[in-house]
């Protein structure tokens, strides 16, 4: 439905107040709105994930481990790839589903003053540039992706936290052959990986011991008695961290 503007201030608040303390408003000219017609996940999972991962396919990794550990992803575009860029962008938090969180999600940043400090005072987001100098400010993020080139590349103070594992070559192969899969739809490789991460932070949790708070809590000691390697221990610590199973 598309809304003609009204010329009246004060019926447009009035219309704004019924929609936010009722849910819904109505009008002779407009017909009627309801919240209910519009499931905000239905326009979460409206995401081009296939194409990332076709794109990217076994580097794919890099963005979703970014993601689950709560790092800092800029994706660049040119200028006149815009629409392209910010697709991608608010496709990228539908590979961490769990978390429904679109606010990481910056679609378009200017390499301007105010613009970069707001954003460096983030310690998580997903931003999109247009201008190509931004991949040269590795101090603003800690993986860079270019779609056009199907390039990642990890940023050097970066590095130990995207050391892979068979952890994560796994993950990444299960990925690729869900997306490649010719029936398999965007929504449904987007519940494919969620699933995949569901069951990735319950193994998780099976680990944890009880703290002097009787909450349970994931130890970096519980995991090294696992004899696990160095890459899918620390990564998994992280991802403890950042899940709220460690005890800070």
């Amino acid at each position: 439905m598309k809304y003609r503007k009204t010329g009246n201030p004060a019926s447009m608040l009035e219309l704004y107040l019924h929609v936010l303390t009722r849910g819904s408003c109505a009008t002779d000219e407009n017909g009627r709105f309801s919240v209910r017609d519009f499931d905000v996940k239905r326009a979460f999972i409206n995401s081009k994930i296939k194409d990332i991962v076709a794109t990217f396919g076994l580097e794919t990794i890099l963005i979703y481990t970014a993601l689950l550990l709560k790092k800092r992803i800029a994706v660049y575009y040119p200028q006149n790839q815009l629409e392209d860029l910010l697709q991608f962008i608010r496709s990228l938090p539908a590979f961490v589903w769990h978390r429904q969180n679109w606010d990481i999600a910056y679609p378009y940043v200017e390499l301007d003053s105010t613009e970069l400090e707001d954003l460096s005072q983030k310690h998580s987001f997903v931003a999109g540039f247009t201008d190509a100098s931004i991949e040269g400010r590795t101090d603003l993020y800690d993986i860079f992706v270019n779609p056009s080139t199907s390039q990642i590349t990890t940023a050097t103070h970066a590095k130990e936290s995207f050391a892979m594992g068979k952890l994560h070559k796994d993950t990444a192969m299960f990925m690729v052959q869900c997306a490649e899969k010719e029936d398999v739809t965007d929504e449904q490789l987007i519940k494919e990986i969620a699933s995949k991460t569901r069951e990735l932070i319950n193994n998780l949790k099976s680990l944890s011991v009880t703290g002097e708070d009787n909450k349970q809590y994931i130890t970096i000691e519980v995991l090294r008695e696992r004899k696990m390697t160095p890459a899918t221990e620390n990564f998994l610590f992280s991802l403890a961290a950042c899940e709220g199973l460690v005890q800070m």
